[in-house]
């Protein structure tokens, strides 16, 4: 995370939160501050989209002070718990059993999040033994031992895996978070309307490539069970163009998120907006449940995807990677 430093040039903050300090004119007390995602630079103006919603603020070039990159977010340990409590319930295995603070989930082996045991807490026992019967409980299921360790919680975990063998972590993610009234700002009216359904049609599982394969039988099954859920598409002449899934849960603290994932754009639609426009459509429905923030997962490999949300409003909150035994 960069540190927050003066002058710098704007074209190297762009898709950053930044705070612009610029002259006004005619105003008594002289210049003013604006808080945000530096949208875009040009020679000519900044376009800075605030932190707490509203329209994009455009900033002549000739009146800035000063700009200065602000770190991202202040995340603790408990906000990292607090979140991944939302997202258990937002994605929820078919066969859930927890030990102590360890959350052991089975789901015929669909997604990973579904299928690895989640360690929120102490798991009541040494943590030698905790991984043993982790290693035994999906043994007996025909599944591959995992974890899903959010980061830093699993700190204490990584040498006992390490010490029994098991291989290095892989598949890092990271947790990127925005308000609901941002991401709502990002639906196009010239684009179709975006409708969410209780449950998914063929339509949406054909538009749905999870991994690049095919659909277990049993996907629908993981896909719907979620208390809140809805299946987002908007179909331009009679064609499915994009599709996401939305999930709303509450939080351990209360806090309500809306829970978004399975975002595809079909590849002959794609570069119009879809896949914002589309989120924000779910965003837009969330928002009539009582949620009050998004949180996405996106792949660390995956910088354009990373950098696109980050113009979008949403900023890194946490990390997560798996641990699995072959």
């Amino acid at each position: 995370m960069r540190q927050p430093s003066a002058n710098q040039n704007p074209s190297d903050l762009v898709g950053r939160r930044v705070v612009i300090r610029y002259r006004l004119h005619g105003d008594e007390f002289g210049a003013t501050d604006v808080l945000g995602l530096l949208e875009s630079h040009s020679r000519d103006e900044l376009r800075v989209r605030p932190s707490r919603g509203g329209d994009v603020v455009v900033v002549r070039a000739d009146d800035v002070i000063v700009v200065k990159e602000i770190p991202e977010l202040t995340v603790t340990r408990r906000d990292v718990r607090d979140l991944e409590t939302a997202a258990l319930h937002g994605w929820r295995a078919l066969e859930p059993e927890w030990h102590g603070g360890w959350l052991l989930r089975a789901s015929g082996g669909f997604t990973g999040r579904a299928n690895s045991c989640l360690p929120l807490d102490d798991p009541g026992r040494p943590l030698p033994e905790a991984v043993e019967l982790v290693e035994r409980w999906y043994r007996a299921r025909g599944l591959v031992p995992a974890f899903q360790v959010p980061e830093p919680l699993g700190r204490t975990l990584g040498p006992v895996l390490d010490a029994r063998g098991w291989p290095a972590l892989e598949d890092r993610t990271f947790v990127m978070v925005a308000s609901v009234d941002v991401v709502r700002g990002a639906e196009r009216a010239e684009l179709p309307r975006v409708r969410v359904d209780d449950r998914p049609d063929d339509a949406w599982l054909a538009g749905y490539h999870y991994r690049g394969g095919e659909l277990p039988a049993h996907a629908v099954d993981v896909l719907v069970n979620a208390d809140r859920v809805g299946f987002a598409s908007v179909d331009d002449d009679g064609e499915r163009v994009a599709i996401a899934r939305g999930a709303v849960s509450d939080a351990s603290s209360g806090r309500r998120w809306l829970g978004v994932t399975a975002v595809e754009v079909a590849p002959v639609a794609r570069r119009r907006g879809l896949g914002g426009h589309i989120v924000a459509g779910l965003a837009a429905w969330a928002d009539q449940l009582g949620a009050t923030d998004v949180y996405l997962q996106v792949a660390e490999p995956n910088e354009p995807a990373r950098a696109t949300y980050r113009k979008a409003g949403f900023a890194e909150h946490h990390a997560y990677h798996y641990r699995r035994l072959r």
